[in-house]
């Protein structure tokens, strides 16, 4: 028996479909939008997690009365009281565990740095500082001395008679006659060389071989050659007469005779000259004498061809030094195909040496191709952190992490996410000497201070720290570098002078006129450049009991002016890798990070960090840079809203 469906049921089972369908999708849908949303809010999902499971315990175990925590590294991070669990508190910056001090005492500064300051937006461009980057460049010495044009002697020659008698003729009768090798010269009667030829041929006729020999060599030595000899013999005429030859071009420089001069074997006749080289001999200062090596190529030019360079090479150094003027002659080979150089001729000569060629850059750059035998010698070869530039071993053990299949050494492990983004941004930091190019910085930017070389740099948007440097040779405006700086360093290239002065010789004049954030710690200054110890990298000011108070905007109540300026300042120095960071976060997070800029515990650009939290306080939120500083905001909610309000309405103002 056949059923067959109804019309209505087919389309009631139609429409069922359809809705099954939907939902399946929609369920799909969901549990995409729901992986979004906890991957999207996975930071909020684990704070809120630590909050809530982790053990409750009424207050922190404070450390000793009078005792704080703070980062060497990062002044600016300061804490009162040890972790819940009883730990020392990490820096949330570089990841060091925090160093122990009492209260009040002088900022602790890094090695090698002498001072460190923070400068609002408004008195940077008050001050006229400018930054520059920089990096390896190629440089030269250069040595410019003046010199005087000389022949070569190796190209000089000196024509003797071979035998006496008497000049019958003259072919060259006046000094400076260019002549060609072979030119005849002059013609010698010789009665010497008339008894010879006879003896010659009265041996030719003995049969007597031996004696005939030493008759031709008797003549021959006499300078008559043999062409010239068999002539006299077939001939037999009178002409006992000696052809003076030139034995090389060149022009006669001397002439030692006169028509009818009586001569004498060994007499000199001639000189002749080859201009085809000559020497230039200069003096060169004693403090020069290591730029100049045998066989370097130099450059010459002359008043009579002002456009004409000379190329030529050092040839000899004089091994003696004038007691007089302190200088040392060099001789300097130069080629003068053209004849244009002349003898006595003023030349400015000019040696050119790169500085990767001198001392130590020569043995730096050996240095580089030796590969260290452990770990030690590795470290002291390397000797600084590419990320923070500070000294190996100065935050303790160095780190070694692998970068692009090379070791690298790092100051502490709060290094290391750094150069695991940026590898090669970091690697091209450890060295500072290449075969054409040295690591150099404008002379601008050093401040002599006599005893020693200071170079500020920029470590965070107007704050300065002043580095020990030792510094090379300086040439067209820049020094190369030794130590104290590395490659990608933002130096005061235009107000460093400025800014040494103020915050080094009067810091109290700095922080009025400068802007500088906070002050020594226990309000007085402490001795070694207290302002720059006062003034930290993020601008924190001295000591508190509030560990959280250390922040500028807020202890020393700037004025909203002063903290529009910072905020601007700080959102035009955001790199694209904290915008990225930032655009991580929600659109409406996204435009409170934008108007907050810095966050309020480190002063660390939001971003620089990674991804940064939300912390909400009341109605509103707080973002700070890393989870590191959440506790510091947990603490003290209304103070960080505070200021991070006054930010964002400063930064939100036209």
């Amino acid at each position: 028996m056949n059923t067959q469906t109804s019309p209505g049921k087919s389309r009631f089972a139609g429409v069922w479909f359809a809705l099954r369908m939907v939902e399946v999708r929609l369920r799909f849908i969901a549990i995409l939008v729901g992986l979004g949303l906890v991957i999207g809010y996975w930071d909020t999902i684990q704070n809120y997690w630590d909050h809530y499971t982790k053990p409750a315990v009424s207050t922190a175990s404070n450390v000793a009365s009078g005792t704080e925590f703070y980062c060497p590294m990062d002044p600016s991070v300061i804490r009162d009281s040890l972790e819940p669990n009883g730990s020392v508190p990490k820096c949330p910056i570089c990841g060091m565990p925090l160093s122990l001090r009492k209260k009040g005492a002088p900022m602790v500064l890094p090695p090698g740095v002498v001072g460190r300051v923070s400068l609002s937006p408004n008195r940077v461009r008050m001050a006229g500082i400018r930054t520059s980057e920089i990096g390896l460049r190629p440089m030269e010495m250069s040595i410019r001395t003046v010199g005087v044009v000389a022949y070569d002697e190796s190209h000089q020659s000196q024509i003797v008679s071979r035998i006496g008698g008497y000049i019958e003729k003259l072919f060259v009768d006046t000094t400076f006659v260019q002549v060609n090798k072979g030119d005849a010269l002059a013609e010698i009667y010789s009665p010497e060389l008339y008894t010879a030829v006879q003896e010659l041929k009265v041996a030719s006729q003995i049969s007597n071989s031996n004696l005939s020999k030493m008759a031709r060599e008797k003549v021959r030595l006499l300078g008559i050659e043999d062409q010239e000899i068999d002539s006299m013999l077939q001939s037999g005429d009178g002409k006992y007469r000696v052809i003076v030859r030139s034995p090389a071009s060149g022009f006669v420089i001397r002439k030692m005779v006169q028509q009818g001069s009586t001569v004498t074997p060994g007499q000199l006749l001639f000189e002749v000259a080859d201009l085809a080289e000559v020497w230039i001999e200069a003096d060169v200062y004693e403090r020069d004498l290591s730029l100049v090596k045998v066989g370097q190529e130099i450059e010459a030019t002359v008043d009579a061809y002002p456009n004409e360079k000379f190329k030529g090479t050092v040839s000899l150094i004089y091994p003696e030094l004038d007691p007089a003027t302190r200088t040392n002659r060099v001789r300097f080979d130069v080629d003068n195909a053209e004849r244009q150089l002349r003898a006595g001729m003023y030349a400015m000569v000019t040696l050119s040496t790169p500085v990767q060629q001198t001392e130590p850059f020569e043995a730096m750059l050996v240095s580089t191709q030796i590969s260290p035998t452990n770990r030690e010698a590795a470290i002291v070869k390397q000797a600084v952190c590419p990320v923070t530039g500070a000294k190996l071993g100065s935050m303790g053990a160095p780190v070694d992490v692998q970068a692009d299949g090379q070791t690298v050494y790092l100051c502490c492990p709060g290094c290391e996410s750094a150069i695991a983004k940026d590898p090669q941004k970091y690697l091209s930091r450890i060295r500072t000497v290449s075969e054409n190019a040295v690591l150099s910085v404008p002379e601008t930017a050093v401040i002599d201070t006599g005893d020693q070389k200071i170079v500020y740099v920029e470590r965070e948007p107007g704050t300065y720290e002043g580095v020990i440097v030792e510094l090379g040779p300086r040439s067209n405006g820049y020094y190369a570098v030794i130590s104290g700086l590395l490659p990608g360093d933002q130096v005061a290239a235009a107000g460093a002078f400025l800014i040494d002065a103020e915050t080094r010789l009067n810091p109290a004049a700095s922080a009025s006129y400068f802007g500088a954030s906070g002050g020594p710690s226990s309000g007085g200054a402490s001795s070694g450049g207290a302002s720059s110890g006062g003034a930290s990298s993020g601008g924190a000011s001295g000591a508190s009991s509030d560990p959280n108070a250390a922040m500028p905007m807020d202890t020393t109540k700037s004025t909203s002016s002063s903290e529009s300026e910072k905020v601007n300042f700080a959102t035009s120095r955001l790199t694209e890798d904290e915008l990225a960071e930032i655009g991580k976060l929600s659109p409406e997070d996204q435009k409170l990070a934008k108007l907050q800029v810095l966050c309020p515990v480190t002063m660390e650009p939001l971003g620089s960090m990674g991804k940064p939290l939300k912390v909400t306080v009341g109605d509103d939120a707080v973002l700070v840079c890393c989870k590191g500083c959440l506790n510091s905001v947990k603490k003290n909610p209304e103070k960080m809203l505070e200021l991070v309000r006054r930010w964002r309405e400063a930064n939100a103002a036209p």
